[in-house]
């Protein structure tokens, strides 16, 4: 018989991996009429004359609880399942992410919708197709808007005045890294299996640092029923993702934050992205108040009274877990209990999410920067003289920082640039400076090289530099004034020409 964990391992690590079930009246948890008294204890008196199967024993069969966290299935299934993802969590697998991000009302926001997750109108390059559950791809507006009023219509019913939402829109997506193509395939199966009676369609988006797939679902499926997805129903849809995402040799997680010991409290979007921009949101400033008010009061914070207790129940979980995997003859499962074991070690100390944000917004605000060295006009840059640089001769720094100038030259004229620039260029006063300096440098090499030798080659670069950049004489004004008239002529020209109908066409 091979290992299994204990039915009071499965419920405590049931209550870690997955959110408390909740029960609807009729619906699992009661019904809400009251029980036929009579059929209750009839069926009662006949079934305590038969024994209870030995097999029917409390190990034998998982809570409810477990089951919604681990699967359906047979027991040696379950814990399977359920020692792969303590092994995935304790290996800190990426996690999946599955968000709902809002809802559509009217044909005219779902349009919205589709035109935002194809890029429609941005350009033919960057247009992307909107795959449909019924196998197509979408690529003309036309179609989409058609699209959007089929599902308005079928939304309405008829009923003008309903005020419900057309459609829900949700993001499935992965950390950096993860292969585009893949995330897609897991995504569109996903969908096919959870919304197969409903109509939907789908994006995928690589603009950002992470893949992601924007899944827009009509709220009412083919049979007329509409859905309010809840927490369950979120859970779940992780699970299913991730799944058929290692089904695609990507490997993904779906636990909940308290399993990995933060704070299951999440930031909202606005905020987060308020702290990227370098601005303080409201939020933040009602915190750092809270607490200020609590340091003045000396009491500490009840979060983290909370957050505490909850991570002690994770971590004696943890070590159940361990223990018990640690007797099981399998390799596996023992080197499971050593990565675990691992796991819990590192495991950080309880802090808010809210005071974990607000530190690594400081930390990125405050971080230091290099600045970079103090450059020249010419293009050198001032450091110390070494050893090195005093070997070199002065005539061939000189050498190499003609050829840079010259090198300049070419590329601008090379370059076309419009005729005022080239009457500013004309004059390559600082080349012709630099040869000058040169034809001085090659006459000077007959000199004794004693006299060479006392001069500092430092203090030679610095004033053929000064040499090569001090200010040029002043152009004659007349010449300076047609040369501005004939810019201005120019630009005028320029204008009329930009501002004409017909310069690049019909417009779309």
């Amino acid at each position: 018989m091979s290992f299994r964990l204990s039915s009071g391992t499965m419920d405590s690590m049931a209550g870690v991996f997955a959110p408390p079930k909740k029960y609807r009246m009729g619906s699992g948890g009661g019904s809400a009429k009251g029980p036929k008294s009579g059929g209750t204890i009839l069926g009662m008196a006949v079934a305590s004359m038969f024994p209870k199967p030995a097999s029917s024993s409390a190990e034998l069969h998982p809570s409810r609880q477990a089951k919604h966290a681990f699967g359906g299935g047979s027991q040696a299934r379950m814990n399977n399942r359920a020692v792969m993802t303590v092994d995935r969590t304790s290996r800190r697998a990426p996690e999946a992410v599955v968000r709902i991000t809002g809802r559509q009302h009217g044909g005219g926001h779902v349009l919205a919708n589709f035109a935002y997750i194809s890029r429609l109108g941005h350009g033919e390059e960057n247009e992307l197709g909107l795959e449909t559950s019924d196998g197509e791809v979408l690529r003309d507006g036309r179609d989409m808007q058609l699209l959007a009023k089929e599902w308005n219509d079928w939304e309405m019913d008829g009923d003008a005045r309903r005020k419900g939402a057309t459609s829900l829109s949700m993001i499935l997506s992965m950390p950096t890294g993860t292969d585009p193509e893949r995330l897609k395939g897991a995504a569109l199966d996903f969908a096919r299996q959870e919304f197969a009676n409903r109509s939907w369609v789908a994006g995928l988006h690589v603009d950002r640092d992470h893949p992601h797939v924007h899944l827009t679902i009509a709220r009412r499926d083919h049979d007329g029923r509409r859905f309010h997805p809840n927490r369950d129903d979120l859970f779940r849809w992780r699970q299913r993702f991730a799944e058929k995402l290692r089904d695609r040799g990507i490997e993904a997680n779906a636990t909940p934050a308290r399993a990995r010991g933060i704070d299951p409290m999440h930031e909202p979007i606005a905020a987060v992205k308020m702290r990227e921009k370098g601005q303080v949101p409201e939020i933040d400033k009602s915190r750092i108040a809270r607490a200020e008010r609590l340091r003045a009061e000396g009491r500490e914070d009840p979060v983290i009274a909370m957050l505490a207790k909850r991570q002690a129940t994770v971590r004696a979980t943890y070590s159940r877990s361990i223990a018990e995997l640690s007797t099981s003859p399998s390799a596996v499962d023992q080197h499971v209990a050593r990565s675990l074991e691992r796991f819990v070690a590192a495991m950080p100390e309880p802090e808010p999410n809210s005071v974990r944000a607000m530190r690594e917004a400081a930390e990125r605000r405050f971080e230091p920067r290099v600045q970079p060295a103090p450059k020249l006009s010419v293009g050198l840059e001032v450091s110390p003289p070494s050893e090195a640089t005093k070997s070199i001769s002065t005539v061939e720094r000189m050498r190499a920082l003609h050829a840079e100038l010259t090198a300049r030259s070419e590329r601008r004229s090379v370059t076309p640039t419009p005729a005022s620039d080239q009457d500013k260029r004309e004059p390559s006063e600082v080349a012709l400076r630099v040869q000058q300096l040169l034809k001085k440098e090659e006459r000077q090499k007959d000199e004794p090289v004693e006299s060479k030798l006392t001069e500092d080659p430092n203090e030679r670069v610095r004033a053929l530099l000064d040499e090569v950049v001090e200010p040029t004489p002043s152009m004659d004004l007349d010449q300076a004034n047609a040369i501005l008239r004939r810019a201005e002529e120019r630009n005028r020209e320029r204008l009329d020409r930009d501002r004409s109908k017909d310069k690049d066409g019909p417009s779309r």
